[in-house]
């Protein structure tokens, strides 16, 4: 008896030491049953006696058999419902029913846990929720049960990267029969539609059906302190067109204590803080080394032997680390021919120096925001498979693909410049372990994590007090505050530029606009010969509009490879010599770049500039210059220029535009290039449904076309979903 009052009083912090050591005896594990029995009923202190359990599940090989059904009835009791194993002989009727109970309505073979349970209650009594849950919460399997409810005809769902429309669109595909998937300005409607989009596909999209329910995923990055501010825009312009065409939604992030005062009651939702978590994390903080911080990191991945994410802080740092790491580890990181076939397209299609080959063959690799996006997506697939061991990463991946990362290292403190904030520091942590994947996650920091604060997440459209000129000039009269109202009155009085112009040239600065319009129509007769172009212009009009662009309508604070309006003039019209071609522009760089020293410094300044200029950005300018021009020549009575062709052409690669929006199925441009001879062109180009080019693709015979193992094989996995 004495023993078990001694047992009793253990604290946390020994009992998961005693069920890290494995081999517990049953008495011992009786005791820890008690103290988790007692500690769940003080809601303080719930999480403590979760995070137990959890341990003792993923130990459950080390522990009496005997123990197993009471384990069991504690998994049920504590809410984790899918982790329960009917199978076994010991499962009692109450845990029975309970599973039954919890077992999605919508989805076959899914059970929910108590907390998803509660979540989905809420929305599928129609009441809007806010969800603000950890990572390994199960928040995206909402979003399938919304889908799977049929409820609704049109849904929009919104997700900050490319990289997830398509994970989303994956796991939606089984829909297809219900509802017609959207994920490109470029397809037709249905009858029922699934809108999976960016923030700035959404805005492109014309005559789009109304919606009758939205979800936003990673919502914190609404808040300017939370986000880039070139993206944050687009986000909240997104969210006040939807919710003023329906007031059913669904919002979710990670680690938010609280959304601004009122908006709960003005949009009849309800925000749902939850700490629910279904694995358990053990932090371990390394003591660094001045100068040795690179041989610790060797010294503790060999001893790590499952899928491991290391967090760095930029591109540039995340291959700079994966270089020296090779080289320091050589002794024990053993060669494979696993990615022999992706080595092989990457030396003729990118640069046979490029780190990524070496780092590929050791099963090592890198990503970030930078890569093309076939080949970030290829990394992400082969980590989760197990062929890549050690990923090194920055937050692009942290905060937005699911992994089955087992192990994260924080071997950076800073994401780009800026420390890392607590907020940030949980995103990385959260990537340790995954839901039915691993119990337990561990996290290896060479940090003292920042300081822990309650984050409030700010929405600018709803608050509007610090919210930008391109938020505020979105929304109608009838919204804005007296305060935005005045602050946005020198636009309104103006006569230069006509206020639909600024609209439509939207998440484009509103005070550059105007001064731009300004600066035109003060010097008629200059800007005339310079701005009046059509298809291609000389060098000298190039250069005035990329001088113009990159003075009024960027935003100041975008931080890149580009330092003038003449340098991205210089660049844009190579890449457009040869043709996005991104073994050449890489050559380019390497040839007349007198900073660039080796060919990894070309590839990642090429594709960098390539991924933030010419995919998105330049087009969208160069566009909204000509929206500027246009306007203010009509005004005068004067001819105007026509950008559309020249902006297409770089955005889509010299390619044709339907097709090459297939690049964000993973094909890369050089494959789809090489589908053109095999495509029914003229119907591709009287007709830009992405459908039909689908179809076409779908019904090829592989193996007839002649490309390299690699494209084969990615266009193959295309053909089959």
């Amino acid at each position: 008896m004495a023993a078990d009052m001694k047992n009793e009083e253990l604290n946390y912090q020994q009992i998961i030491e005693l069920i890290e050591q494995g081999n517990l005896s049953i008495e011992r594990c009786f005791s820890i049953f008690m103290w988790v029995n007692r500690v769940t009923q003080n809601k303080a202190k719930e999480g403590d006696g979760r995070d137990v359990i959890l341990r003792m599940m993923d130990k459950i090989d080390k522990l009496p058999k005997e123990i197993e059904p009471i384990l069991n009835d504690y998994v049920g009791k504590l809410g984790y419902f899918p982790y329960l194993d009917v199978n076994k002989e010991f499962m009692s009727a109450r845990d029975l029913l309970r599973y039954e109970f919890y077992r999605s309505e919508n989805i076959p073979n899914i059970v929910m846990h108590q907390k998803q349970a509660e979540v989905y209650d809420v929305i599928s009594n129609h009441q809007s929720v806010i969800l603000s849950a950890p990572t390994s919460f199960g928040k995206s399997l909402l979003i399938e049960e919304i889908v799977a409810s049929k409820e609704y005809y049109n849904i929009v769902i919104i997700l900050p990267t490319l990289a997830l429309i398509d994970e989303t669109r994956m796991k939606l595909v089984k829909y297809s029969d219900v509802y017609k998937l959207i994920f490109s300005s470029k397809q037709s409607f249905g009858k029922r539609n699934i809108f999976i989009l960016t923030p700035e596909r959404l805005l492109e999209i014309e005559g789009m059906p109304v919606a009758d329910f939205f979800i936003i995923d990673e919502f914190y990055k609404l808040d300017s302190s939370r986000s880039e501010d070139e993206r944050l825009n687009v986000l909240n312009h997104a969210f006040y067109r939807l919710i003023k065409s329906t007031d059913k939604f669904y919002l979710l992030g990670p680690n938010i204590a609280a959304i601004p005062k009122g908006f709960e009651v003005d949009y009849a939702c309800k925000f749902i803080p939850s700490d629910f978590t279904t694995v358990a994390c053990d932090e371990i903080f390394i003591k660094r080394e001045k100068k040795r911080e690179l041989e610790q990191l060797v010294e503790l991945l060999k001893n790590l032997y499952e899928p491991t994410m290391v967090y760095c802080k930029a591109p540039g740092s995340a291959e700079r680390n994966v270089k020296e790491f090779l080289e320091k580890a050589n002794s024990y990181l053993t060669k494979n021919k696993h990615h022999n076939d992706a080595i092989n397209w990457i030396k003729k299609n990118i640069h046979p120096d490029w780190l990524l080959i070496s780092a590929l063959s050791h099963g090592v690799a890198f990503h970030h925001g930078a890569m093309p996006r076939h080949l970030g997506r290829y990394i992400v697939e082969e980590f989760n498979k197990g062929t890549i061991k050690y990923l090194f990463c920055t937050s692009t991946l942290i905060e937005g693909i699911n992994t089955t990362a087992k192990n994260v290292v924080v071997f950076e403190d800073k994401k780009g410049i800026e420390p890392i904030t607590f907020f940030d520091y949980r995103n990385i942590r959260g990537r340790a372990g995954r839901m039915k994947k691993h119990f337990l996650g561990r996290v290896y920091s060479f940090y003292n994590p920042p300081k822990d604060i309650d984050v409030n997440v700010d929405i600018p459209w709803y608050t509007q007090d610090k919210a930008s000129d391109e938020i505020l000039i979105q929304v109608e009269e009838g919204d804005l505050k007296p305060a935005s109202i005045e602050k946005l009155k020198p636009y309104k009085e103006q006569k230069v530029l006509e206020i639909e112009v600024i609209k439509k040239n939207n998440n484009i600065p509103v005070k550059g606009q105007v001064e731009l319009a300004e600066l035109i129509q003060g010097d008629l007769d200059y800007y005339q010969n310079q701005l009046t172009w059509t298809s291609y212009p000389t060098y000298n009009q190039l250069e005035t509009c990329c001088t113009l662009i990159f003075n009024y309508l960027r935003f100041k604070h975008t931080k890149d490879e580009v330092y003038s309006g003449k340098q991205l003039a210089f660049y844009v019209r190579n890449y457009v010599r040869v043709q996005s071609n991104m073994a050449k522009y890489i050559h380019f760089f390497l040839t007349n770049d007198i900073k660039i020293k080796t060919a990894d410094q070309a590839v990642q300044k090429a594709t960098k500039i390539s991924r933030s200029w010419f995919e998105f950005r330049f087009p969208k300018l160069l566009l909204g210059l000509q929206q500027i021009q246009e306007a203010v020549f009509k005004q005068n009575g004067l001819p105007f220029g026509d950008y559309k062709f020249y902006a297409s052409q770089i955005e889509f690669a010299f390619c044709s535009p339907t097709l090459s929006s297939l690049q964000e199925f993973g094909l890369p441009i050089s494959l789809l290039r090489q589908l053109e001879p095999y495509m029914d062109m003229k119907e591709l180009e009287n007709n830009d449904d992405l459908d039909k080019v689908i179809t076409q693709i779908k019904k090829m015979d592989v193996s007839s076309i002649h490309l390299d193992p690699f494209e084969t094989k990615l266009l193959k996995d295309f053909v089959k979903g």
